[in-house]
């Protein structure tokens, strides 16, 4: 796997300062386009100033505040059958302004394509923590069970002090997130945060394993190794550039485009993007602005 630190980005999870026995006086929600949800939170006299410090920090790598983040009403289909295509608008919504019908398959979002090629499904496939193993489906070599060696991270973010405890995590985007805590309630914090974007793929950046293979990532066709690091778990097994990667831990590379259509339509309430979808035999470029969240109707008074 190659690392490149122009790919890096730091993500605070929250500055959350601990005065013993303060109750909380500030929590700012924020939400990412993979929908992982992170927390500003300031405690005690300086509460205020630190959350508001942590949402900036957020802002800036493209988290948004929950009470910002803009809705297309949209619903994707859930089932390999309709992966990638809308299955219903709703009425009046962003979508319906747009001209978007179901039926409809989104091609791509800004010019940019859904469909991601299968070396970067690859890529993202082996990611994962040193000493786990893999299993691979090679065309050439066959089945193939490889255990992650250490891998150095990156340069990542820096405790600011030594009040802070700081343990960043990494995606296979080479994304860090730096989980904060501080006080008596750090290793806590840390913890919290550890779990909490386990989901989204991400693991503690001290732990980055790799296989030492590395794919042509503009391969529209098949998932193709370009080329073996030298000592890796890949070479040790014999494994050349060449071969095709088919499958890992016996799934297939099988994008989810519905998930990732959403990502891409991820943004504040007014922001536009043009929108290409497949209807019928053609393709057709929409502007989609997104609209704000509706408000749940109050109930009826008595």
């Amino acid at each position: 796997m190659s690392l490149r630190n122009s790919a890096l980005r730091f993500l605070p999870l929250a500055a959350i300062l601990i005065t013993l026995h303060a109750a909380a006086q500030a929590k700012i929600d924020l939400v990412n386009s993979q929908g992982a949800t992170a927390p500003c939170v300031g405690v005690g006299p300086i509460g205020e100033p630190i959350a508001k410090k942590c949402v900036t920090i957020f802002e800036e790598q493209g988290f948004i505040r929950q009470n910002e983040l803009g809705v297309t009403g949209l619903t994707l289909g859930a089932t390999p059958k309709d992966d990638g295509r809308i299955t219903a608008v709703a009425p009046g919504s962003a979508a319906a302004q747009a001209g978007l019908l179901p039926g409809d398959a989104i091609v791509s979002v800004e010019g940019k394509p859904i469909l991601p090629t299968p070396g970067t499904l690859a890529q993202q496939a082996i990611f994962g923590a040193r000493g786990d193993s893999v299993q691979l489906k090679l065309r050439k070599a066959g089945d193939v069970t490889l255990k992650r060696a250490p891998l150095a991270a990156p340069p990542g973010p820096k405790s600011p002090n030594f009040f802070i405890m700081m343990r960043p995590l990494i995606d296979w985007r080479n994304t860090f997130i730096p989980c904060i805590g501080a006080g008596p309630a750090a290793p806590a914090v840390i913890a919290y945060c550890d779990g909490h974007f386990k989901p989204y793929g991400y693991i503690k950046s001290g732990d980055l394993g790799t296989t030492g293979l590395n794919f042509d990532l503009a391969n529209a066709t098949a998932a193709i190794i370009t080329t073996v690091d030298p000592g890796s778990p890949a070479a040790a097994a014999s494994i050349q550039p060449g071969d095709q990667l088919l499958a890992v831990d016996g799934k297939p590379l099988t994008p989810h485009l519905s998930e990732l259509a959403r990502e891409a339509l991820f943004g504040k309430t007014g922001a536009s993007f043009h929108v290409t979808v497949h209807r019928g035999r053609a393709d057709k470029t929409l502007v989609l602005t997104l609209a704000a969240p509706t408000k749940p109707a109050p109930p009826p008074s008595n």
